[in-house]
């Protein structure tokens, strides 16, 4: 019989029949120990299935991140800790005391008839007061409680079975994981360093694949293909795919390209003209790499250009400056070359390259970078930029430097009038022409005396130098006349004359420059030589100009066949092929004539050079032969070779008037240009008249000569006879 628990106790508890207490006991006790068993097993279920759990996530995915994985032992460890808290702490805190236990054994056994309730309960003191309740009703209730409940098997409240469960589970479990550490060691090993203690090192696979990322971030130039490469160790996996995610957000998967050997593979993948950033991993085997990065940026480039120039100071140019977008200069050699760039980006170096071959490393100067040089050669020039990241130029913008040579000077000697033949006394009318494009150093004019022996065909004595008074240095141009006496070097006949002039440059780079003419030899004879030299070529032009007069009979001949058939209709018709070849005649023999005049105005010159053109010689060569030949090759004879091409222009529809007017009146079957060609050939032998009378004149004097040689020789041997002759006296 149940009382409540405020109810005052007036009566003394009374003992609980010993063996049933002792049974009571005993099944409190198992009862912790079911309790105990079932919470360690649930803890140690929970534990394999969360590892396994979490075994298959990390190893599944090729490896969690440290976060994720930290983040998972958190959750296990606070779900087994509430697990153990509720399974086995809060249970085993709960005192299991003999009523409950009796409770439990009377709701099994209700034949009991609360009989064992109420015994625990008296023998706990829950009697009652005395007025109601009897000692001895008490003792009697413990006493029949004690003798029914022999025949109770009170250990039939409690299910073994669940504690076999649970020692069978927790040994099924620990046997799993001492099994999965026997067999799989290095895989437990990797699963608790993962897990536990949350270090980052990889699970092991048959296949680890390695992305060629030197600096773990694939970065290139926007618009050019992107290559990633791969390679693969242990277990090699028949295909590769690129798993990738633009900026954008764009998304794909590819199978990379294999290359390689059977033994060693590789793998490629080219993004074609990547246009913007990207993320990547690769999948292959039963790796899974990182997440890694390609970063697209742009190239360095030349965006803006100066250049400058700077030429040797014996030039006295000035500096040349070329702004941006002019990238094409001429320079002398020691000139010095300044450039300055601007770039898109700053570049870390900056190299001026000819062709492949590196000039000079370019310097930052503010905003730009600067590189000087000094060419020597012609190149073309262009900078080779590399970034930050190792990005370098490809189209690069180029230079197109051509160094020229400073060329020597230009020098130019001429004798004017003089020939291959001078007497002691001429006076040498000289020409100097010199020009330099940056300025004459020196000019002067050299002269060399060699004379002729037996023994040596010439001796050469040392060169002299004669300034030039008309020159000052810096000059660029130098065009001067001298007149040398060669009677100053007291040069005597059979001695050789060698003119040149020589002309030197400022050029303090590669020189100094020099040229010189060309050489110009003359022989020194005497008067008599030359003159007998001059009368020779005279004779020779004077039968050439008999050739002409007989050239010139010819053409009028010619042209009066074709004037007798000038009224004729038929002949008309062919006047002007008649006339045709005589124009070109006439012609011919009037430039003929003026080759004559210069050959003669040649004579005249070297007769003025060499000091011997009297008034007589000037009159006759100069009044009675050159003047005529000059007004009859430039005048007279052109004017009749017009003439003959204007008739030749005459056509068969002339009119009667204009073809009447062609013929003199007072000369029946004469023309006009008959006139004009008789006085031409009149004009033509009056000059040959002076030529004969001329070498009439010179025959005399050459005879004169002659004569006067020979009594000189005769006097000499005369004089050598009579010495001969007082010899043989004295030795006598």
């Amino acid at each position: 019989m149940q009382t409540d628990s405020t109810t005052r106790i007036s009566l003394s508890p009374v003992a609980l029949d010993a063996s049933v207490e002792s049974r009571l006991r005993a099944v409190a006790g198992r009862l912790r120990r079911y309790v105990l068993t079932e919470g360690v097993a649930a803890v140690v279920v929970f534990l394999v299935a969360a590892a396994a759990i979490q075994f298959l996530l990390d190893y599944g995915t090729r490896g969690l991140q440290w976060s994720m994985r930290a983040a998972l032992s958190g959750a296990i460890a606070l779900a087994a800790i509430s697990l153990v808290w509720r399974r086995i702490i809060a249970p085993l805190r709960h005192r299991f005391g003999f009523a409950d236990i009796a409770n439990l054994v009377e709701r099994q056994h209700p034949e009991l008839s609360s009989l064992l309730i109420s015994a625990v309960r008296f023998s706990d003191g829950h009697i009652g007061p005395a007025a109601s309740n009897s000692p001895d009703l008490v003792r009697s209730v413990i006493r029949q409680a004690g003798v029914r409940a022999a025949t109770v098997d009170f250990g039939a409240v409690l299910d073994p079975s669940r504690s076999r469960r649970g020692v069978v589970m927790v040994t099924v479990s620990l046997a799993l994981c001492a099994a999965a550490g026997a067999l799989a060691p290095d895989v437990t090993r990797f699963w608790f360093y993962r897990n536990v203690l949350l270090q980052e090192i990889e699970w092991p696979k048959q296949t680890h694949l390695i992305v060629e990322l030197p600096g773990g971030e694939l970065i290139g130039a926007r618009g050019d293909d992107l290559v990633v490469q791969a390679h693969a160790q242990g277990v090699q996996p028949r295909e590769v795919d690129i798993v990738y995610e633009t900026a954008s957000g764009q998304t794909g998967r590819e199978t990379m390209v294999t290359v390689g050997s059977r033994d060693a593979y590789g793998y490629r993948y080219t993004f074609k003209k990547a246009q913007e950033d990207f993320t990547f991993h690769l999948v292959g085997g039963d790796d899974k790499t990182d997440t890694f990065t390609a970063r697209l940026l742009e190239r360095p480039h030349v965006t803006q250009t100066e250049m400058r120039i700077e030429p040797p100071a014996y030039t006295g140019l000035d500096p040349l400056s070329l702004g941006d977008g002019e990238r094409t200069a001429r320079m002398l050699p020691g000139s010095e070359l300044t450039l300055w760039i601007n770039t898109n980006k700053p570049v870390v170096s900056a190299v001026l390259m000819a062709n492949r071959e590196a000039i000079a490393e370019a310097v930052q100067d503010d905003a730009r970078y600067r590189v000087t040089c000094s060419p020597q050669e012609s190149h073309t020039y262009h900078f080779a930029l590399v970034d930050e990241v190792g990005l370098e130029n490809r189209r690069p913008v180029r230079f197109s430097i051509r160094v020229t040579s400073d060329e020597p000077p230009r020098a130019g000697l001429k004798l004017v009038g003089v020939g291959d033949m001078i007497t002691p006394a001429a006076v040498l009318p000289i020409e100097v022409e010199c020009s330099d494009t940056y300025g004459l150093a020196t000019v002067d004019l050299i002269y060399r005396i060699s004379r002729d022996s037996e023994k040596e065909a010439a001796i050469p004595l040392p060169a002299s130098k004669l300034a030039l008074p008309a020159f000052t240095p810096s000059m660029t141009t130098l065009a001067t006349h001298i007149e040398w006496p060669v009677a100053n070097e007291a040069m005597m006949p059979g001695e050789k004359l060698t003119l040149s002039v020589r002309a030197a440059d400022f050029n303090t780079v590669s020189g100094p420059g020099t040229s010189e003419s060309a050489e110009i030899s003359l022989r020194v004879v005497t008067r008599d030589e030359l003159l007998a030299e001059l009368a020779r070529r005279e004779q020779e032009f004077r039968i050439d100009f008999e050739r002409l007069i007989d050239a010139q009979e010819r053409v009028r001949r010619g042209l009066l066949t074709v004037a007798r058939h000038i009224g004729n209709a038929d002949r008309t018709e062919t006047l002007g092929v008649e006339l045709a070849p005589l124009e070109r005649r006439q012609r011919n023999i009037a430039g003929s004539v003026n080759i004559i005049r210069q050959q003669f105005e040649q004579i005249l010159s070297e007769l003025r050079v060499n000091q011997l053109d009297g008034p007589t010689e000037r009159e006759r060569l100069g009044g009675g032969i050159v003047d005529p030949l000059t007004s009859l090759a430039k005048r007279d004879l052109v004017t009749a070779a017009d003439t003959l091409r204007q008739w030749a222009r005459l056509s068969s529809d002339t009119d009667a008037q204009e073809k009447a007017s062609l013929t003199s009146p007072g000369a029946p079957g004469a023309l006009p240009v008959d006139t004009q060609q008789a006085a031409i050939l009149t004009q033509m032998r009056e000059i040959l008249a002076n030529m004969i009378q001329w070498e009439g004149y010179q025959e005399v004097v050459s005879m004169l000569r002659d004569i006067l040689r020979l009594q000189e020789e005769l006097r000499t041997e005369t004089r050598e006879s009579l010495q001969e002759q007082g010899g043989d006296v004295f030795d006598d």
